[in-house]
């Protein structure tokens, strides 16, 4: 599925909030560089989610992560971003999802079966407006 034909979830039905402790500091992380045949591709990507809405950029902020470019067995790179500082400042959370075929079990026979796309769903469910800056991440051409 391309970013083109993704839509949000309504935020009126759920937004992902940032809860992290009280005495947590934020972090910059420093730009790493990168290979310049990744940075083609990293830009590629990060423009057509801007050009589709899903992200925009901002002023520099307090927190700043880096982009990370993963590659796949097939030699295409996929572009991730390191949240591991935001999620060291975050408590545990209490209700982890259980085990999928625990949860398809649970549906066989409801007339309804919700779906979301496990694998673009980090794109699909707004972040609260207060917490959109601590997801922040640096780009090579900026």
């Amino acid at each position: 599925m391309s970013y083109e034909e993704m839509s949000s979830i309504d935020p009126s039905i759920v937004v992902h909030e940032i809860l992290n402790y009280p005495n947590a500091k934020s972090v910059c992380q420093q730009f790493h560089p990168m290979h310049p045949r990744k940075v083609v591709t990293i830009k590629g990507e990060v423009e057509k989610i801007i050009k589709d809405g899903f992200i925009y950029p901002i002023p520099q902020i307090d927190w700043v992560s880096n982009i990370v470019p993963m590659t796949k067995k097939q030699g295409t790179i996929r572009v991730c971003v390191d949240y591991s500082d935001i999620n060291r400042a975050c408590p545990t959370d209490n209700y982890p999802t259980r085990f999928i075929e625990q949860i398809i079990n649970e549906c066989v026979g409801s007339d309804i079966f919700p779906f979301m796309d496990g694998f673009s769903s980090y794109i699909q469910i707004n972040i609260a407006p207060t917490d959109q800056h601590k997801t922040a991440f640096i780009c090579p051409w900026c």
